[in-house]
């Protein structure tokens, strides 16, 4: 079948005019898309430093993303919005999502759901993070989601969003840091389930991996901006742990999803920085997402 269209994703992009560590990186992912720019940039959450803590974060990635030679779009991630409050010890180590972090990241980078229709494909992004939240944008997302899928016909879909929907089974029972909160999957099981369904982008593990659910693909994106050490970041999903991006080539009725890493773009080991870019970190049981 011949090609429709392709897609660059990139993810933890971790963007800041505070901490320039992670820029080199964006600037030759930059160069690579302006030498042949793709349909869409999807950048799947994360895509500053700390937005959630310092809204200038969330400037400085769009400043970054509206240089771009190309169409973006971007999903929230826990480092732009905010986590699960059931995550949040109350420490201030990981902050809540909130209505107010909320607005930040829509006032900086755009809506945090969208739908692009490009060819037969309708591409989905959504909030991950609203996903159990319990704020009333949540159940606003579910009923625009219902709606996006009951209008796109026979077209085929994608879904982009920060975290995995699940590890190693949609039955996984235990909210974690690393994927979706169970109880809010069943309900996107509907989504995950659907026929039409041929990809699910995520980042956030900082590794990347392929998995298969149904006729869709599961493609976890590698972080841009830096790898952790299994001391710093115990094995989550056994992917590979390196920088970089991934290109998607749309087909007419499947994505062909590769890796791509480049001599320009440096292996940051988080180890070496972590306490200067994360004070935050230094207090107990770290992780790197």
């Amino acid at each position: 079948m011949e090609e429709q269209f392709r897609i660059l994703q990139v993810s933890d992009t971790h963007l800041s005019q505070r901490h320039g560590q992670f820029l080199p990186n964006w600037r030759r992912f930059a160069d690579i898309v302006a030498a042949s720019p793709p349909r869409l940039v999807v950048n799947t959450g994360d895509a500053s430093l700390a937005g959630c803590r310092h809204p200038d974060d969330l400037h400085s990635a769009a400043r970054l993303h509206a240089a771009l030679a190309a169409p973006w779009r971007v999903v929230p991630g826990n480092h732009d919005v905010g986590d699960h409050p059931r995550l949040c010890d109350g420490s201030g180590r990981r902050l809540p999502v909130t209505a107010a972090t909320l607005a930040a990241y829509r006032d900086a980078l755009g809506a945090d759901r969208w739908s692009e229709d490009i060819g037969g494909w309708r591409l989905i992004g959504i909030d991950g993070q609203l996903l159990g939240s319990g704020l009333p944008d949540e159940e606003e997302q579910w009923a625009w989601l219902d709606a996006v899928r009951a209008q796109a016909d026979d077209r085929r879909l994608a879904l982009f969003l920060h975290k995995p929907p699940f590890l190693a089974s949609p039955r996984d029972a235990d909210l974690t840091y690393w994927a979706v909160d169970p109880a809010p999957r069943m309900r996107l099981m509907g989504l995950l389930d659907d026929t039409r369904l041929r990809l699910v982008a995520c980042g956030h593990l900082h590794e990347h991996f392929h998995r298969t659910h149904g006729r869709a693909r599961i493609v976890a994106c590698p972080s841009l901006a830096f790898v952790a050490s299994p001391t710093l970041q115990a094995e989550v999903a056994g992917g590979r742990r390196e920088t970089g991006y991934v290109r998607h080539v749309f087909h007419d009725d499947h994505v062909v999803s590769e890796i791509v890493t480049d001599d320009g773009i440096a292996r940051v080991l988080l180890d070496d920085i972590v306490d200067e870019v994360y004070p935050e970190r230094r207090r107990p049981a770290a992780t790197a997402g």
